[in-house]
Formats: C-alpha cells, structure tokens, sequence
C-alpha cells in the first residue's frame, strides 16, 4: 500500500505541457491551419516553418487531417512530422505555388527537370531536414 500511495504523489507532481509550450515544436492546426482539405493551409505551414528556422530549427507536426497546399519552403535545422491520418495535399490552384526560377535549360529539358521554385516542397542551399510520420503525401 505505501508503494502506491508514493507512486500517486509522484504523478501528481507533474507538469502538463501544451505542445506549444515545448520549445521548437510547431504544432500546424494550433497555429492555425485547418487541416480540413478545402482551406488552404500554404501560408500557415510556412510560417510556421520561418518561425522554426528563426528561433534555430524544429519539428513541424502535421496531426491527422487533410492539408490543402501551395509551395511549401523548406529551411535548415526543420523536420515535418506528418503524423498518422495526416495528409499533405497538392493544391488544383496554380497561385497557390511560387513562380517558376528563370533556366537557360528550358530549351533543352523539359519544363519539369528545368524549374524547382514551383514545386510541392522545395529549398535550396539548405541541410539537416528530414520528413518523417505514418501520414501521406
């Protein structure tokens, strides 16, 4: 009995922190994006993703749902977690992805091989970033 008396006290003890209270966690639907599949979430992402590498990196958490979006900017020291039931989907919206770069390869290669400023995710010049979950792209 005095095992589970001390073993309660020591729970009771614990702090409960919010996902946003741990340091260089971003969790995308606290900070606002919808995650509803009809919304477009682009902005809220990279934001997220600028606030992240701002204050020296961290994990861009996805939590299930169905997240409409644009160009998404990777940066340095950043991790997207796309969690279970989480979907990262394109959007049918061309505005919502940046502007294609400039290329002398154009004439050469097809449009695809040529630009990478359109693309779904993209970064340049950029390390130590990784996409990790059981969610889809």
């Amino acid at each position: 009995m005095k095992r589970a008396i001390l073993f309660l006290i020591a729970i009771s003890s614990l702090k409960i922190v919010s996902a946003q209270e741990q340091e260089g966690f971003y969790n995308v639907k606290e900070l606002g994006a919808k995650g509803n599949g009809t919304t477009s979430d682009t902005k809220m992402v990279n934001k997220a993703i600028e606030d992240a590498a701002a204050a020296g990196g961290g994990t861009i958490y996805f939590p299930a749902g169905n997240y409409l979006l644009g160009s998404v900017h990777l940066r340095s020291n950043i991790c997207l977690f796309i969690d279970q039931g989480a979907t990262l989907v394109a959007s049918s919206d061309s505005t919502e992805f940046d502007q294609p770069e400039q290329s002398a390869n154009d004439t050469y290669q097809d449009y695809g091989h040529s630009h990478w400023h359109n693309s779904f995710i993209w970064g340049e010049r950029i390390h130590d970033v990784s996409i990790m979950g059981t969610g889809m792209i």
